[in-house]
């Protein structure tokens, strides 16, 4: 018994070890862009780079998901499988964070800054809420269509609203750890978080599973 938990903790570390490698390689270039460049001059390119990684996340849940396989095997398949759907989804959240951070530039200095900020504050955590829950789905399920994905996962987001919440601040925590501490983010923060991120967003589409049946 002690054997097996000892050889449990071994897998699990590998496989942590092993998605931080490989999603530290498909998100390289937003990685190098947040690093050594100024975001905000560089936000094109880092806008791009951000569409370019999304991939990587969904193969990450991947290969949450098939632990008993063989970590870059699983990651690998789930690239291929999820990194149409992935980037498309990616595009539509990426455009739309784009919008909202034109939206509260023009609103900063307003009459109605503060009740801007709020509208604009809510309407960015649904956007990224129900992108990170439809890459999930997506993850899941790599046939189904991104409208169906992106339904599901806004109905279930809204109304597990508490589970999206905390899945956002686990991703907001690495997001300051990785500005300040960018080698402890990527070495040892990024598996487990993005895991928590991946089992927290898979209780929120529950009870049903992703499935491609789901049709508008």
């Amino acid at each position: 018994m002690r054997f097996e938990k000892i050889q449990g903790a071994m897998d699990a570390l590998g496989t942590a070890v092993a998605v931080n490698v490989m999603l530290a390689l498909t998100a390289a270039p937003l990685i190098v862009l947040l690093m050594f460049t100024d975001a905000f001059a560089t936000w094109p390119l880092v806008a791009l780079a951000a569409v370019i990684a999304a991939p990587g996340l969904t193969a990450a849940f991947t290969a949450f998901a098939h632990a008993d396989e063989n970590t870059f095997r699983a990651f690998g398949r789930g690239y291929r499988a999820t990194w149409r759907r992935a980037s498309l989804l990616a595009l539509a959240v990426v455009a739309i964070a784009v919008v909202l951070l034109v939206d509260v530039r023009f609103f900063a200095d307003g009459p109605y800054a503060q009740a801007a900020m709020v509208v604009l504050a809510v309407t960015g955590a649904l956007v990224a809420g129900t992108g990170l829950l439809a890459l999930v789905a997506i993850a899941d399920e790599p046939g189904i269509r991104v409208r169906d994905a992106v339904r599901r996962a806004a109905w279930f987001g809204v109304h597990r609203w508490y589970l999206t919440l905390f899945s956002l601040v686990a991703l907001v925590v690495f997001a300051v750890v990785f500005v300040n501490v960018p080698l402890l983010a990527l070495s040892a923060l990024a598996s487990p978080v993005f895991y928590l991120a991946w089992t927290n967003s898979r209780h929120t589409l529950h009870p049903e599973p992703v499935s491609a049946d789901v049709r508008a």
